[in-house]
């Protein structure tokens, strides 16, 4: 009888879109490892990327984690059209261009994170940031 309950519930919860906090909460956030060279020759960093309440940077983000870098810049760039100030995906579509070879605009994406991220501040924005200027010359 339990096991059942439990399927019930799962079920519920998986079909419910108005439920999508507790699904949310059993889950825990989408997010992706990405290794980015450094700014200095030889070194790798890890970034990690959490998606923010949204599908679409849900897909950017599960496209990272694929290392497809294409398709996440689609699922971050729809995400912004739904939350311009959204800093995660800015970040995120930041990641991407970064390993697109893009620095003059994985910079604007990541500034435009930090400049968005004033109430949650993150030090990961600031550190690429550093590094893509390093990588830049400047």
């Amino acid at each position: 009888m339990k096991p059942a309950l439990l399927v019930s519930l799962t079920a519920a919860l998986l079909l419910a879109p108005s439920c999508k906090s507790w699904t949310q909460k059993i889950t825990g956030p989408v997010e992706a490892v990405v290794t980015l060279p450094s700014s200095t020759p030889g070194l790798l960093e890890q970034s990690i990327v959490r998606a923010s309440a949204n599908a679409h940077a849900e897909a950017g983000v599960r496209a990272l984690r694929a290392a497809d870098w294409e398709l996440a810049k689609t699922g971050f760039s729809q995400a912004l059209i739904d939350n311009s100030e959204d800093h995660a995906s800015h970040y995120g579509m930041g990641i991407a261009y970064e390993q697109l070879d893009k620095l003059p605009m994985a910079l604007a994406c990541y500034e435009t994170a930090l400049r968005f991220s004033v109430e949650e501040p993150n030090p990961d924005y600031s550190a690429a940031i550093a590094r893509v200027k390093g990588k830049l010359g400047r």
